[in-house]
Parts: structure tokens; C-alpha cells; sequence
């Protein structure tokens, strides 16, 4: 047997056999969104896997993870659970590619800048001493392309852990960023995709955003400072930009582009921003739009874009629209059904 998968198996315990061990001929493992309590030591005799996946299905208590992954030598990707406990000892791992889920607490920055073959790495909490060591040590992830950061609700994202990682092109963080702390970025020639989740930014560190030079895809979910109510977004800004998403921006109100910012925006996607008031200001003037969707927001706020709307001048040049989601508890009957899922396309 060479692949495994044991995927999705929630509704019940899922026990893996002590004796797993034994198909030691198993190159992918997975136990991907299936219910594991324990995983069994055996999993050490595993030698040939090459990609082995233990995202286990939503346990709030840690499970335990023997210290035996360091024997398969031959993995390429490693997804650890999401909550996990045991020190897992990774540097013998050299032809590691992906390391996903890793505790920040267990990691030791000097062995993981020895992984060279290393491309993607997620780091999930514990991140307190992470700081101090890179400027102890000045280590450099060159060779790492995407990276992910998600701290505890207590915790600061080390962003120095960012900017020792100048070749990334993809960055997810999660967490409270420092005012400021975006600023280096703005010289990350490769960076293209970038996902921000509860930062708390400020709208100097916006500023910074619209500066990175070949940005293409921008995830904002939940991100601004509570007191962020208006953005501006300056003529010059996110020259590359091409897909863009903010959700969850509830105390956002309002929102323009300047003429001649955005200049290369093709999908805008907005999502539960309750306090916002219309679409952007200025969207008319970016042409190269070609699809806006609308998700779980008011209906006063979907009305102004139909034709005959408020809003319509702004987006009658953009060939595909979809209102998805309308939220209004009160809504019923008829009308509760036409508000339920709306699709234009104005061609």
C-alpha cells in the first residue's frame, strides 16, 4: 500500500491501529477532518512517507504527537494538527517543502533555517520568544516563498519573523500588528497574495499596504482598528492589484478610491461590512472591473447598485454583479425571496 487517505470520518472516533506501523511502504498518509484521539508511536516506522496530514477534525483539547516524525526522512509536506502538544524534533527533515501547523513555542528558528528545501511554513501561536531569537541570532528564511503567522489573543505578530523572509510571495498573518511594523514591506518585490485577519491596523499601516509594489491579491477580514471608519485609497495606490476582498470591516462606513488608484482591479469582493454605507467612491473610474459580489449585507446597501439605484453609475460598466445573501431578519414572504440570491449580469 502506498496511499492512504482516511478523510472526514467526523461522526465517530476514528482509532488508528497500533500496528500502522507496519505499512511501511506508505508514501501519503492522511487523516484529514476525521475524528483521531491518539496517534500511535508506530507512526515512526513509516520511513517512506513523503507527504503525511494530521489536520484531525476540530479537537479543542491538544492531542499529543509522539516525537517520531524526525525518522521520515523522505517527507515533503507535514500538516500537524491545529492544537497539538509534544517538542517534535524536525531537523533531520532536509527535504522538508511544507510545514503546516507548527507550534510557535516548538520551533527552533536555527534548525528550521537549516531546512533549505523548505517553501512553505505556518506557525500557530507561542510566538513570544520569537523576537528575541532572530535578533540574537540574524538568521534569514531565504528560501521560504509563503508564510503564515497566526498568535494567541495576547500576543504581538513578530514581524521581524516577516522580514527575515525576503523572497516570500504569499503572507497570511492573524493577530495585533505594531503600528508601523507593515513599513518594510513596501520594498518585498515579490509579494503578491496577502491575507490580514484581526491586525488592528491603523490607517497609517493601510497607507504602507497600497505601496507594495506587485501586490496582486488582498484578503482584508477584520483587520482595522476599531476607530478606522473612513478609507482613502490615493491615486497612486495598489498599482497591481487585481482581486480584492474585505469582510467583517463592521465599523467601516465609508470607502474611496482616488481617481487613477487601483488601476488594475478585475474582482472586488465585499462581505459583512454592516456600517458601510455604498459601494467605493471613484469605482467608476476602474475600468478593468469585471466582477463585483455583494455578500451578506443590507438591503439598503443592495438596492443602491440596481439599475435606477444610487449607486448604479458607479458600477454599470462592470459585466458581472452578484448580491448574495442579503441580511434582514424581518424580510418575508415575497420579498424575503427575491432578497435571497440576486444575480445580475449587464451585458
Amino acid at each position: 500500500l502506498r496511499v492512504l487517505k482516511f478523510e472526514g470520518i467526523w461522526r465517530e472516533e476514528v482509532e488508528l491501529p497500533s500496528n500502522i506501523g507496519n505499512l511501511v511502504h506508505l508514501r501519503f498518509l492522511s487523516l484529514k477532518g476525521s475524528r483521531v484521539e491518539w496517534l500511535p508511536s508506530s507512526l515512526g516506522n513509516l520511513v517512506c512517507l513523503q507527504t503525511l496530514d494530521l489536520r484531525v477534525y476540530g479537537k479543542w483539547e491538544k492531542i499529543k504527537v509522539p516525537n517520531v516524525i524526525w525518522k521520515m526522512k523522505e517527507l515533503r509536506h507535514l500538516y500537524l494538527p491545529v492544537r497539538y502538544t509534544g517538542k517534535l524534533k524536525l531537523v533531520t527533515l532536509g527535504n522538508l517543502q511544507s510545514l503546516v501547523n507548527v507550534a510557535g513555542a516548538d520551533c527552533d528558528l536555527t534548525h528550521l533555517a537549516e531546512l533549505t528545501n523548505l517553501r512553505k511554513l505556518f506557525i500557530e501561536g507561542g510566538v513570544k520568544n520569537m523576537e528575541e531569537m532572530l535578533k540574537s541570532t540574524g538568521i534569514t528564511f531565504n528560501h521560504l516563498r509563503s508564510l503564515s503567522l497566526r498568535v494567541d489573543t495576547n500576543e504581538v505578530i513578530p514581524m521581524n519573523m516577516v522580514l527575515s523572509c525576503p523572497h516570500i510571495y504569499k503572507l497570511k498573518l492573524s493577530g495585533r500588528i505594531r503600528e508601523q511594523s507593515l513599513e518594510g514591506l513596501q520594498g518585498y518585490e515579490n509579494l503578491t497574495k496577502m491575507l490580514l485577519y484581526h491586525t488592528g491596523l491603523q490607517l497609517e499601516s493601510l497607507k504602507v499596504l497600497e505601496k507594495i509594489p506587485n501586490l496582486r491579491m488582498l484578503g482584508l477580514h477584520a483587520c482595522f482598528d476599531e476607530n478606522v471608519t473612513e478609507v482613502v485609497v490615493s491615486e497612486e495606490g495598489y498599482p497591481n492589484l487585481e482581486f480584492l476582498e474585505v469582510s467583517g470591516l463592521t465599523a467601516l462606513e465609508s470607502w474611496r478610491i482616488e481617481k487613477g488608484g487601483m488601476p488594475s482591479l478585475r474582482r472586488l469582493y465585499i462581505a459583512a461590512c454592516w456600517e458601510l454605507r455604498a459601494v467605493p467612491e471613484g469605482l467608476e473610474n476602474v475600468t478593468t472591473l469585471k466582477e463585483l459580489t455583494i455578500d451578506r449585507m443590507p438591503p439598503e446597501f443592495c438596492s443602491r447598485v440596481g439599475e435606477g439605484g444610487e449607486d448604479f453609475r458607479k458600477i454599470q460598466h462592470v459585466p458581472s454583479l452578484l448580491i448574495a445573501h442579503i441580511q434582514e431578519d424581518y424580510l418575508t414572504g415575497k420579498h424575503a425571496a427575491t432578497y435571497i440570491l440576486f444575480a445580475i449580469y449587464l451585458f
